[in-house]
């Protein structure tokens, strides 16, 4: 697989697993209710979402705006990580995104491996919490495990409109 395709599977895979699920990239109904011809295709890189387009993400289980912080709303995403397969592919050069507003991660199964750019990466376990800041470029967020898979939630307080995350441009080989 070239660098650019490893590139761009990685970013999806990111996307993914920061909503928990693939259907954010392929435009699958928000609702089991949804024909999939007039589902939306937003997913978390979608800028200028309203609270309830939000709300009707997959894994958003909450999103509401937040009255005394004007401008500002307040996301809360369950995040699913796979076990890491031993037979997995090389980590790309590029996985990189960043959330437009502060990131509080809380461990709720597992051990998660969390990172940001300038900053170790650390093990996360399941009652444990990783805290990020707006803007920040993350590197890593990936099941420590290659067995057991890992759960978290994500409270995000993001500028109103604001995408949940912009996956990072890296420079092509």
């Amino acid at each position: 697989m070239s660098q650019v395709n490893h590139w761009l599977a990685a970013c999806k895979r990111i996307a993914a697993a920061f909503v928990g699920s693939a259907c954010l990239a392929t435009g699958m109904p928000a609702f089991a209710s949804d024909p999939p011809d007039t589902a939306p295709e937003n997913s978390a890189t979608t800028a200028g979402l309203s609270v309830p387009q939000l709300a009707r993400l997959p894994h958003v289980i909450f999103a509401h705006e937040l009255e005394d912080v004007p401008g500002r709303n307040l996301v809360v995403v369950a995040l699913d990580f796979p076990p890491v397969a031993a037979t997995a592919a090389p980590a790309p050069l590029c996985t990189g995104h960043r959330h437009p507003g502060s990131v509080y991660v809380y461990v709720t199964k597992g051990s998660v491996r969390l990172g940001v750019a300038g900053q170790p990466v650390q093990v996360v376990k399941a009652g444990q919490s990783f805290y990020e800041e707006a803007g920040a470029l993350h590197t890593v967020a990936e099941n420590a495990s290659a067995t057991e898979p890992a759960a978290a939630i994500a409270v995000l307080v993001l500028p109103r409109g604001a995408p949940i995350l912009t996956p990072e441009k890296c420079a092509q080989p």
